[in-house]
């Protein structure tokens, strides 16, 4: 045992109780680091002696006396047992092993419970409910985990190694079919639990050393000019598609993800002095402003529907959607709302829109967040590519097998 644990018995002599006694409490040091609490005793202030005993030989005296000793056995014995199993003990750590709080408040599900709580309270101010349902979402995760590999209802933090980690990764993949970035995100989601239950000295090593938790590059699907004049063109039996080929177009030509579409207000568009109307807001995703001129396009999208009465359907429906109408119109492409955004991007800086004007459409945190369309800019080579091809071709001539 290190020679800096020091257990100090002391009385505090304000607030007697109605029968004249005070409360005995204890302060626990380790390492020049304390920590206070009350065990519930209490004695009569006038047979205290400071040196953390009570005097005489009393019944009164006896008992006090043969309390404290336990107390000091009780400590002493969860200091080697929490030295034993960690490697280290903090004031808290001991003191939480002796009240029992250890079993509850030391599990992996309770530090995700205190993670969810605190972004609970953040919701509105600081975070949107989005936000925290992702949190909910992989807190439920790792209980059906827990339940899954070890039939267990929670997980006491010292159990959590490289080991369960990569356990959870597998699970991920294999019962929950996530895909290698959704995994990634959860497991993400574990390692700040984990960092914060390290900085809190509740685990002594970090169970994600050497654990690699890089994403892997996701090819953003787009449409390019032709695909998309042939879903302009296209006439539909279902207004339910028109609707949704229609909002998919305005993202297109707006590069408004699907929620901010879907929250687009009439104080969203401005006029400036030149005539020109313009998209002005905040991105629900980032925070960033993003500011989109007005194409003819998307005007007449917005006095087809009445102003700003876009037909809106749930993500997910949207989704459906589009594949059906991929289909329809002969376009070999996974369209997603994603898409529409993602076709803004790529065709904006295919006809010679500045990655720095395109990143500010877009609402972009960071120019090189933008800089992935540009890497996926074939159709872009080729359109340049063909301005020349004449004065090549011509020189065919000199060419003689």
């Amino acid at each position: 045992m290190k020679s800096t644990y020091r257990v100090l018995f002391y009385i505090r002599k304000t607030r007697p109780n109605k029968d004249g006694l005070v409360t005995i409490a204890i302060r626990i040091t380790i390492d020049g680091e304390s920590i206070e609490f009350n065990p519930k005793l209490f004695v009569n202030p006038l047979i205290w002696n400071p040196i953390g005993r009570a005097e005489g030989r009393t019944k009164e005296a006896k008992e006090i006396n043969d309390a404290i000793d336990k107390i000091r056995s009780d400590l002493k014995n969860h200091y080697h047992e929490i030295y034993e199993r960690d490697g280290f003990v903090t004031p808290e750590k001991l003191r939480d092993a002796y009240l029992g709080l250890d079993i509850q408040k030391y599990t992996l599900l309770s530090m995700y419970d205190s993670l969810v709580e605190q972004k609970r309270n953040l919701v509105d101010k600081a975070i949107r409910s989005t936000t925290l349902s992702k949190y909910t979402a992989t807190r439920k995760r790792i209980e059906d985990f827990i339940l899954h590999q070890y039939s267990k209802k929670d997980m006491p933090l010292r159990e959590v190694n490289y080991q369960f980690i990569s356990d959870y990764e597998i699970y991920l993949k294999s019962v929950c079919n996530c895909g290698h970035n959704s995994s990634v995100k959860h497991l993400r989601f574990l390692k700040k639990v984990l960092t914060t239950a390290l900085k809190d000295k509740y685990i002594s090593t970090d169970p994600f050393d050497d654990y690699k938790l890089g994403y892997k590059p996701v090819k953003k699907e787009f449409l390019i000019e032709p695909e998309i004049k042939k879903l302009m063109n296209k006439k539909f039996d279902s207004k339910r598609l028109e609707e949704v080929r229609d909002v998919f177009l305005f993202q297109i030509f707006t590069g408004l993800a699907y929620i901010d579409a879907a929250n687009l207000t009439e104080e969203n568009i401005i006029e400036d002095g030149f005539g020109q109307k313009w998209i002005q807001l905040t991105r629900q995703k980032s925070s960033v402003q993003a500011n989109i001129p007005l194409l003819d396009v998307s005007l007449s999208i917005l006095k087809k529907y009445e102003g700003l009465e876009l037909p809106i359907h749930t993500n997910q429906k949207m989704n459906e959607y589009l594949k059906e109408i991929a289909a329809l119109c002969g376009i070999n492409k996974r369209l997603t709302t994603h898409c529409g955004r993602h076709s803004f991007g790529t065709i904006m800086l295919t006809k010679g829109v500045s990655i720095e004007s395109v990143s500010k459409m877009l609402g972009h945190t960071n120019i090189t967040t933008t800089q992935i369309y540009a890497k996926v800019l074939n159709q872009k080579i080729f359109t340049e590519v063909n301005k020349v091809r004449g004065e090549f071709d011509d020189m065919m001539k000199y060419y003689k097998q």
